[in-house]
This record gives structure tokens, C-alpha cells and sequence, in this order.
């Protein structure tokens, strides 16, 4: 949701939720970064001296995807960038969307509690468990089981933030206003590209 007045300054928790959504997806980064690593050395490795990192498989699947995607959802959230459908709500006025937010973000706020709360607890059965890779006994599952929930957690209170910023906010501006004027003005381009390119050859063939 893109605002005209922000009210982190009258409710300066706000930006520390942003923070902690930013902090998360730093460290999601370090996992994406990590994940490169271990693949580049698996892939030398193999080829080069036909001996591939131990582990790889595995350290993919439960340790760097799960980190990387979740400790992202607050971040994107924060910024915009999930998927948005606009088709049925780009045609209505400020008001209107303004309750579609909200209606959309008290929804977001029930799904995600219901994750955390199924996300937490199959890490603590993780936990009791001593949950390890079968084909990596040396990898601890339980811990990135946890780092989900933490990614959950981000996203619920970037969403809670979402939520106070499209009631308290003075002007709300949608999100979807930006991405529309963007394409907008894309195409405005590209038929005066079009029209010159036309005139342009219309000249040549009179000649």
C-alpha cells in the first residue's frame, strides 16, 4: 500500500516492525547467499575432483529454501511486492479500497496466525523429536522448522502494520494506482514509438 501522509510518526511502533521485517530479510539474504555457496562447491566438486558436497540435497530442501522464503514475507509485504489481482478492484474509488485492504489484511492477519500457531507446534514436535535429514543424519531439522515460524511471525506484524496504516492513513493511495499509471505510460510510449516508425517509413516510400 503506497500512502501520501504515513503514520509511522504517530505511531513510531510501526517502524520498528518495518525494521524487524528488513532484519529478517537481510538474514534471508545470508540464507540465499549460503545457498549459493553450498551449490557452487557441490557443483566443483563433483565435476572437478567427482566429490560432491555431502549434504547438499538436503541442506536445500530443509535448511536454506525454508529460511530464505519465509523470513521474506514481512519484507515483501512491506514493500509491495506480493502478487496483487487487481482486475475487479482497480476500477473502484479510494474508499472502496481502502475497505478492501482492510477486510484483506484482517484476513491475512487470521491466515497467518492459524500458520504460526500449526508452524509452531510441528517445531516443537520437531524438537522433542531430535527431527534429523534420513539421508543427513548430521542435519538438524528442527531449528529451520523454527526459523518458519520466526518468518510468520515478520509477516503478521508487517501485516498488522498493513492493517493500522489503511485505517489511520488520511489519503490512501492503493498500491495498484502506481503499477497502473506504470503501464499506462508504457504503453503511451510504445504507440509513439509505433506512430514515428510509421511516419518515418510513410516518408520513405513517398520519396
Amino acid at each position: 500500500m503506497a500512502t501520501v501522509d504515513d503514520p509511522t510518526e504517530r505511531v513510531p511502533w510501526l517502524k520498528w516492525i518495518d525494521r524487524f521485517s528488513t532484519l529478517l530479510a537481510i538474514l534471508g539474504g545470508i540464507a540465499i547467499v549460503g545457498l549459493m555457496l553450498n551449490v557452487a562447491l557441490d557443483v566443483v566438486g563433483r565435476f572437478a575432483f567427482n566429490r560432491p558436497l555431502p549434504g547438499t540435497l538436503d541442506l536445500t530442501q530443509f535448511a536454506w529454501m525454508p529460511a530464505l522464503i519465509s523470513l521474506g514475507l514481512g519484507y515483501s509485504l512491506l514493500r509491495n511486492e506480493h502478487i496483487r489481482v487487481n482486475l475487479l478492484t482497480a476500477p473502484t474509488g479510494p474508499r472502496t479500497q481502502r475497505v478492501i485492504e482492510i477486510v484483506s489484511m484482517v484476513f491475512t492477519l487470521v491466515t497467518v496466525a492459524f500458520f504460526i500457531w500449526y508452524g509452531a507446534e510441528k517445531a516443537a514436535e520437531a524438537l522433542n523429536f531430535g527431527e534429523k535429514a534420513v539421508g543427513t543424519p548430521w542435519l538438524e531439522i528442527w531449528p529451520f522448522r523454527w526459523i518458519v515460524a520466526v518468518g510468520m511471525v515478520g509477516l503478521l506484524l508487517q501485516t498488522l502494520a498493513t492493517l493500522l496504516r489503511a485505517i489511520t492513513v488520511e489519503n490512501f493511495v492503493p498500491a495498484d494506482d502506481d503499477e497502473t499509471t506504470a503501464v499506462i505510460e508504457a504503453e503511451v510510449t510504445v504507440f509513439d514509438e509505433l506512430k514515428d516508425e510509421l511516419v518515418t517509413t510513410g516518408n520513405v516510400e513517398k520519396r
